[in-house]
């Protein structure tokens, strides 16, 4: 078996098409078959009325049944036909070719039609009864006007070379049709392999041309969506090895020339200290980086274990506030929950979710300018829990709506302290819940984040 496709579709192609001819070469044979039995059968009973009359006529003037044969003999060869009498039993007494006397013929089919076979030769062949006075006669019983099936032969045999040009002429053009749905077919396949070869050697901006069949063309669909997602993923992993290691570069920064001033007795007395208290701040900055990297990283894979309690949303509401109340009173910032106590049970693990809150609490706190209000309105929709926590900022800088949740992001009016992975870390325990966050901007100033999180069944 060929392993080329191509050649696999070539080959089926045409013998789809060998067996059609050969259907239909067998088909019209049979047709024809049946087309040269009928001819003869209405040859035959156009010949068996005059024949009948000339033989009963003859019998009533007193000719012998032979004579009569033998003188309607010529004229029942110029016509491919033999005559033949026989009795009431079907046993032959006259014969124009002589070779049937005493054969018992057999009995007509159907409409008296009928066949017999002499030697190889198979005979088609129509019989009339005599009149009485010519039975009681000479005891006969009926005029037989026989014809060979042969003639078909010779019928198929003057066909053949037309037929027989027909079907090259048929094939040749089959070869050809064949070829080329073979190829169209296959054309898109070969352009899909070496789409893959040249991705696959590091050119992931590579997409294949969408042709050929719907199957095909739907491969090609495939490939060209994983391509954009791989390429994607790349882009991002890239700009998140470029983004923590700005990240990590700042404090190491600090820590590495502070520490080096100590090192160097260029910081001594109250300024060692002071020192220190730099390089502790800076390293705690970063294990709060990396634990908060590690804990996207285990959420979004699926490999932290996850608590499953029943939990109340206006509980985890009130301990996110009441964690926030001294950054929010130094803030200025005040909280208004509404809502919260009508909420049905959460099913998920309470720390977790508590992270969550306040997580989204705290950016809200942290984009709310002095004197404002932090509006958190707790809803059911849908099977779901939904809390919408609003600001009073500035709201969301164009195009950032999905961006904020990527690890690193800060906006422009974001504090420069942080390690921008807040909301990184909600969204991701949301998501591991089977819940959601979205963010948008709302009218009169100030953005919107809502919190969708399935409810305990």
């Amino acid at each position: 078996m060929p392993r080329s496709i191509a050649t696999r579709l070539f080959l089926s192609y045409l013998a789809v098409v060998v067996v059609g001819l050969a259907a239909a070469t067998i088909t019209i044979s049979g047709l024809l078959v049946r087309y040269e039995d009928d001819q003869t059968r209405l040859h035959l009973g156009e010949l068996s009325a005059p024949f009948l009359t000339a033989i009963q006529t003859g019998i009533r003037a007193g000719q012998q049944p032979r004579d009569i044969v033998d003188a309607l003999t010529e004229q029942a060869q110029a016509a491919d036909a033999r005559l033949i009498i026989t009795t009431p039993q079907r046993r032959v007494v006259v014969d124009s070719d002589g070779k049937l006397i005493n054969v018992i013929l057999p009995q007509p089919s159907t409409a008296n039609f009928g066949e017999f076979t002499e030697g190889s030769e198979q005979w088609i062949f129509t019989r009339q009864q005599l009149a009485r006075a010519a039975v009681g006669a000479g005891g006969l019983g009926f005029i037989v006007v026989a014809r060979p099936r042969a003639v078909f032969t010779d019928t198929l045999r003057s066909l053949l070379p037309s037929l027989a040009l027909s079907g090259l002429v048929a094939l040749g053009f089959a070869v050809l049709v064949a070829a080329l749905l073979s190829r169209t077919i296959t054309r898109p396949l070969r352009d899909l392999v070496a789409g893959v070869r040249r991705f696959a050697s590091g050119d992931y901006g590579t997409r294949v041309p969408l042709a050929g069949p719907s199957e095909v063309a739907e491969m090609g669909t495939a490939f060209n969506e994983m391509a954009s997602e791989i390429q994607r993923a790349r882009g991002s992993e890239q700009a998140f090895l470029a983004d923590i290691s700005h990240e990590l570069r700042t404090p190491l920064t600090s820590i590495q020339g502070f520490a080096q001033a100590i090192v160097e007795g260029e910081a001594r007395g109250d300024a060692v200290s002071h020192v220190a208290e730099i390089i502790h701040r800076e390293a705690r900055r970063l294990v709060r980086m990396v634990e908060g990297l590690l804990q996207v990283a285990r959420l979004e894979s699926g490999t932290q274990a996850i608590g499953r309690e029943d939990v109340a949303p206006a509980r985890l509401l009130e301990s996110a506030v009441a964690a926030l109340e001294v950054q929010a009173k130094d803030a200025g910032v005040t909280f208004d929950v509404a809502g919260a106590e009508a909420l049905p049970s959460l099913r998920g693990d309470p720390d977790k979710l508590a992270q969550l809150f306040l997580n989204v609490l705290d950016n809200a706190v942290k984009h709310s300018p002095r004197g404002a209000t932090v509006h958190v309105q707790g809803e059911r929709e849908d099977g779901a829990v939904l809390v919408r926590v609003r600001d009073s900022g500035s709201g969301l800088p164009q195009g950032a709506q999905t961006r904020l949740f990527q690890r690193f992001y800060r906006g422009e009016n974001a504090q420069r302290n942080g390690a921008g992975l807040g909301l990184a870390i909600a969204q991701a325990i949301a998501q591991a819940h089977g819940g959601s966050i979205k963010a948008s901007n709302v009218e009169g100033g100030g953005a919107e984040f809502a919190v969708r999180l399935p409810i305990a069944r």
